[in-house]
């Protein structure tokens, strides 16, 4: 399967989520060992702080490496995104951009899109709709067209 721009995108995605949840662990380390009211601290929140920002990290990789493997590589970094929150998931924004970045790497990975149906297709120029190079008008407009090549 080639690359396209989404998968560029969910590594991007995935390796600046990734790293945000480490560099968040080592600048409030102090936090995670001392006794405070906070419940997201404390040994186990600094674990699955590191846990989730490496395995995000490795998964962006491996997506990006192998985006027909998009699918297994991007529910890892939705779940491991999803557990960073414990570990205040980078400003939680390391946890949204990691979640997306794993959404991205599935629809990559699940083929789905346009430029997977293997079909020849064009665009509208009224709606802008794809659709099969054979028809004359617009199957969803109407628009006149003209026969494709053969």
């Amino acid at each position: 399967m080639a690359r396209d721009s989404r998968t560029a995108l969910s590594f991007v995605f995935g390796l600046v989520g990734g790293v945000l949840i480490l560099t968040t662990i080592f600048a409030l380390l102090p936090l995670f060992f001392y006794q405070s009211s906070y419940g997201f601290f404390g040994p186990y929140g600094f674990v699955i702080g590191i846990v989730s920002g490496s395995f995000i990290i490795l998964a962006a990789a491996m997506t990006f490496l192998h985006p027909n493997q998009g699918v297994a590589w991007g529910i890892i970094e939705v779940v491991f995104g999803a557990l960073s929150i414990f570990s205040l998931g980078g400003f939680v924004i390391g946890m949204a951009l990691s979640i997306t970045g794993g959404a991205l790497a599935i629809v990559v990975g699940s083929g789905s899109g346009p430029a997977s149906s293997g079909a020849a297709q064009r665009a509208c120029t009224s709606c802008g709709m794809l659709f099969a190079l054979e028809y004359a008008h617009c199957p969803y407009c109407g628009h006149a067209v003209g026969v494709g090549p053969r």
